[in-house]
């Protein structure tokens, strides 16, 4: 019988990793992912996708026609404040969606897998949806701010004579609208986690809210409840009663805490496939 020379066998560690890399001591500690990487993530989640691309070009074209359109009335003779509504409106109004597609994007497109794995402490990733989606919503004031003043000075170029004044409290209550707009969004894709259900019904109950005043017995409570009721006095330049802070608190409770409350339950208990 011939004898042959068995080699042993390289240890699995050694022998599934390429040359020249060294795996780390068993005893090295684990960090956890930090809460700014997972924020950072979640904003880039929302803007470097292909909808989220799509939508921003989307939202800039609608942006950049409201503008040329009022540059060309009355000969681009209106004030900054005029200006500034009609590039914070749209923002305001479209910019949520991004913050709906990043709440209900693990469950629609089925990477909850991967999300939870890599952090399976879920709140974590939650609040930084919550905080990417503010720092979104600043960054989309600052852009309505900007794009309102270049739009402005080139209504100067072509002989405009309105003025600039604005009043700080205005600016401060559209900052307020389009960030509880963002809020908004991000609650109602988490309570319903799934995109075409929360886009629907973050556009239709706007609408069908100021429906109640029309109905005697649903007439006061619509005052406290209709976020855009509520939120018309911060844009009026005028200080809010006691009341009105009243009744913006009870609105915001009613579509952006309830909605959140019930969306951070379900995606901390919702199993994941």
């Amino acid at each position: 019988m011939s004898t042959q020379t068995l080699s042993s066998p390289q240890p699995a560690a050694e022998s599934a990793v390429r040359p020249g890399f060294r795996l780390p001591p068993i005893d090295q500690p684990v960090h956890a992912i930090p809460f700014g990487r997972l924020v950072r993530v979640e904003l880039r989640k929302q803007v470097d996708t292909l909808a989220g691309r799509w939508f921003l070009i989307s939202i800039g074209l609608v942006v950049a026609a409201a503008v040329t359109i009022m540059l060309f009335v009355d000969g681009g003779d209106h004030s900054y404040l005029t200006y500034l509504t009609a590039t914070s409106t749209p923002l305001g109004i479209l910019v949520p969606v991004l913050g709906i597609l990043s709440s209900t994007q693990e469950w629609t497109q089925r990477t909850a897998m991967t999300t939870y794995a890599l952090e399976p402490r879920r709140g974590r990733v939650i609040w930084a949806k919550v905080l990417s989606a503010l720092l979104l919503g600043v960054a989309a004031v600052v852009l309505a701010l900007a794009l309102a003043a270049v739009a402005r000075l080139l209504a100067d170029a072509r002989g405009a004579e309105a003025g600039w004044g604005v009043d700080w409290w205005v600016i401060g209550g559209m900052a307020f609208i389009v960030l509880a707009s963002m809020l908004q969004g991000v609650a109602f894709g988490m309570a319903l986690l799934n995109t075409p259900a929360a886009i629907v019904a973050f556009f239709a109950v706007p609408m069908l809210l100021p429906l109640m005043s029309l109905v005697s017995w649903l007439r006061t409570p619509a005052e406290w409840i209709d976020m855009s009721a509520t939120t018309a006095p911060l844009i009026a330049g005028q200080a809010m009663t006691g009341e009105q802070w009243s009744q913006l608190a009870v609105s915001m409770v009613v579509w952006v805490g309830v909605p959140l409350a019930i969306g951070v339950w379900r995606v901390l208990r919702r199993e994941v496939k």
